[in-house]
């Protein structure tokens, strides 16, 4: 029985060691053309980054033009809506 035991022992660490082996003696490694497209990835990525941070900053341009002028047609309604207001009591408009 202790002999049994030895070589199930024997066995697991042969094939223990056969499978590390075979694991590493495989492992894929990064060609240079990988690299290069990786490389190039990168790059586009940060282009890409430095574009949307572009255009966020044109966005929050525009949308404070726009509140501007819509302020200002809130301005212009308002002094319309006086205006027709007086008119239409035209001509007891100052009492």
């Amino acid at each position: 029985m202790y002999q049994q035991l030895r070589r199930l022992k024997a066995v697991i660490a042969i094939l223990s060691f056969g499978a590390v082996v075979t694991f590493v003696g495989c492992t894929p490694k990064i060609t240079e053309e990988q690299l290069a497209k990786l490389r190039e990835l990168r790059s586009e990525t940060a282009r890409l980054e430095t574009e949307i941070k572009k255009q966020e900053a044109d966005k929050a341009k525009i949308d404070r033009e726009l509140a501007s002028r819509q302020k200002e047609l809130k301005d212009c309604e308002d002094k319309r809506n006086f205006v027709n207001q007086k008119l239409s009591q035209w001509p007891n408009v100052w009492e």
